[in-house]
C-alpha cells in the first residue's frame, strides 16, 4: 500500500464508510450555527445542503421590523440612535456655536454610514457556502470591516481640517499682533492655508453659522454628555453580541461607537473650558483631538482587516494556543489518542468570524484506514470545542516513515 496516499485527507468530507458520514454529519450539527444551516461536510466540494431561509434583502426588512437575528437587531438599535445624535448635535453645535459638538456630529454621521455597511455586509456573510464561494462568505465581513474603517479615517480627516480652519480662525487676530518675523509669516500661511475668510479679508470673524468662538453657548455641554452615555452603551451591547457572534465588523462598529463616546468626552470638556476660560480656542483644539482619536481607531481596524483580505495568518499567540490545545493529546498518557504520535504545520487564518486550520499529523505505519480516520476526527473535534469560531480544520495524514521528509518539505 502507499502509505501516504492512503493518509491524506485535507477536509471535512474524508469518510471512508456509511457510518464514518453519519458520525461526521452528527458532529457537524453540534457546532456553531454555520454549520446547522449548512449541513457542511467539505470545504473543497463535498456534501452541502443549503438551507438559506431568505434572500439577503427579505432579512433586512424582518430585522427593520424588530425580528431577525441578534448581529441585525443590534445595528439596528445603533442606526436609529445615530439617526437622533447627528440631528440632534449638529443642530446644537450650529445654533450653539460649538465646533466640538458639530465635528462629533460628523463623526456620528459616519456612524450612521457604518451601520448600513454593517448591517449588509453582516447578512451577506452568514449566507450559507455555495459552489461559487465554497469557503463561505466571510471575506464580506471583512471588506465591511475595511469600509467601516475607512469611514472612521475619512470622518477624522475631515474633522481634523474643520477643526483647525477654525483653530487658525481664532488665533487669526493675535498672529497680526505678533512682532514681524519668520514665526508670524509661518502663521500667516497656515492661517491663508486654512481658506480662512478672516485672513483673505484682513480681519473680520468668518464662523457663518453666527458669532465667534467666545459666544459659545455652555449648553451644548448637553448635547456632548448625552452622546457619551448613550455612545458608549451601545458600545458595550455591540461588544456583547460582536463577542458572542465572533464577528469582526460588529466589533469595528462597537469600536465605531466607542471613537463617538471619547469624541464626545473631548467635545465636552472642550465646551465646559471655552466657557470658563474665554478667549482660549478650546473648543476647536478639542476638535482637534477627537480627529486624532478617530484617526487612530480607523487605522487599527484598517491594519487587522488588511491582514485578513491579504490572508495573513492568525496571530502567533493564537496559533501557539492552537497547538498547546493538541500536545496533550499525543503527549499525555492519560489523554493521548491512539495512534496520534505527533502533530506538524500548524497553520491558521481567519475569514471574518472563520477560522481555518490546518495541519500534518504523524500515525503508526501499520494504521488502518479506519484507524487514521478516528484520528483525524479527534483531532478536529478537539479543535472546534476550543475555539468555536473554526470552520474547517484540514488534516493531512502522514506514516511514521516519511514524518521527517514532509517536515523537511514545509520548512
Amino acid at each position: 500500500m502507499n502509505q501516504r496516499r492512503a493518509f491524506s485527507s485535507k477536509d471535512d468530507s474524508g469518510a471512508t464508510s456509511s457510518n464514518g458520514a453519519a458520525n461526521r454529519h452528527k458532529h457537524d450539527h453540534e457546532h456553531d450555527h454555520h454549520e446547522e444551516h449548512e449541513h457542511k461536510h467539505s470545504l473543497l466540494g463535498g456534501h452541502n445542503h443549503d438551507h438559506s431561509h431568505a434572500p439577503d434583502a427579505e432579512k433586512i426588512m424582518e430585522a427593520l421590523k424588530g425580528g431577525g437575528d441578534k448581529g441585525s437587531r443590534i445595528t439596528l438599535i445603533g442606526l436609529y440612535a445615530n439617526v437622533g445624535l447627528t440631528g440632534a448635535k449638529g443642530l446644537a453645535g450650529w445654533y450653539l456655536h460649538s465646533a466640538s459638538l458639530l465635528a462629533d456630529a460628523g463623526h456620528s454621521l459616519s456612524d450612521l454610514l457604518g451601520d448600513f455597511v454593517t448591517l449588509f455586509c453582516w447578512q451577506l456573510s452568514r449566507r450559507p457556502r455555495s459552489n461559487k464561494y465554497p469557503y463561505g462568505f466571510g471575506k464580506f465581513e471583512t471588506m465591511g470591516t475595511t469600509a467601516v474603517s475607512l469611514l472612521l479615517v475619512g470622518g477624522a480627516l475631515g474633522i481634523g481640517f474643520h477643526s483647525y480652519h477654525l483653530l487658525m480662525e481664532a488665533l487669526y487676530p493675535m498672529i497680526q499682533t505678533m512682532p514681524s518675523g519668520a514665526l508670524q509669516e509661518t502663521l500667516q500661511s497656515a492661517a491663508q492655508a486654512t481658506g480662512s475668510i478672516a485672513a483673505q479679508v484682513g480681519g473680520g470673524h468668518s464662523h457663518s453659522h453666527g458669532g465667534d468662538l467666545q459666544a459659545l453657548d455652555p449648553n451644548a455641554a448637553w448635547f456632548a454628555l448625552i452622546s457619551v452615555l448613550a455612545k458608549e452603551y451601545l458600545y458595550r451591547i455591540t461588544k456583547k453580541v460582536a463577542d458572542e457572534e465572533r464577528s469582526s465588523v460588529l466589533r469595528a462598529n462597537a469600536i465605531h461607537h466607542r471613537s463617538d463616546a471619547w469624541s464626545s468626552l473631548v467635545a465636552l470638556f472642550a465646551i465646559l473650558g471655552s466657557w470658563a476660560v474665554p478667549g482660549l480656542p478650546l473648543d476647536p483644539i478639542g476638535g482637534l483631538l477627537v480627529s486624532f482619536v478617530i484617526f487612530g481607531q480607523g487605522l487599527g481596524l484598517l491594519r487587522g482587516a488588511f491582514r485578513q483580505l491579504t490572508d495573513a495568518g492568525v496571530s502567533d499567540s493564537t496559533r501557539l494556543a492552537l497547538a498547546q490545545q493538541l500536545k496533550p493529546l499525543y503527549e499525555d498518557p492519560s489523554l493521548r489518542i491512539p495512534n496520534l504520535l505527533s502533530v506538524q504545520d500548524l497553520r491558521a487564518a481567519r475569514s471574518g468570524a472563520l477560522m481555518f486550520v490546518d495541519l500534518v499529523v504523524v500515525v503508526p505505519n501499520q494504521a488502518t484506514m479506519l484507524e487514521a480516520y478516528i484520528v483525524q476526527q479527534e483531532i478536529r473535534k478537539h479543535l472546534k470545542a476550543f475555539k468555536k469560531e473554526i470552520s474547517e480544520v484540514r488534516i493531512n495524514l502522514v506514516p511514521e516513515s516519511e514524518a521527517s521528509v514532509v517536515e523537511e518539505e514545509n520548512k
